[in-house]
């Protein structure tokens, strides 16, 4: 039997999104939950400290990919240009 492979989706409330899957013991809504590398989060902090400027993680984590600051496999959809971004 082929297994359909697990759509992730890039979330901004990605704490509260995990904690609701882990307390309703929901292991599909647990794999689709796509929690970016530590330094993202530091990343976006850091970029709004200094212009007021709150930017999504997704738009941190794939400028960050394109400045080499991650690698493929950090990444949600590595290949998906972003608005604003590409």
């Amino acid at each position: 039997m082929k297994h359909k492979p697990v759509q992730l989706y890039a979330s901004e409330d990605v704490l509260t999104d995990f904690y609701n899957a882990l307390a309703n013991n929901d292991s599909r809504a647990m794999q689709k939950v796509h929690i970016p590398k530590s330094d993202v989060f530091y990343v976006r902090e850091a970029i709004e400290a200094r212009t007021g400027v709150r930017y999504t993680l997704d738009h941190v984590e794939r400028a960050m990919y394109l400045e080499g600051h991650l690698s493929r496999h950090e990444v949600l959809d590595p290949d998906r240009v972003r608005q604003g971004i590409d």
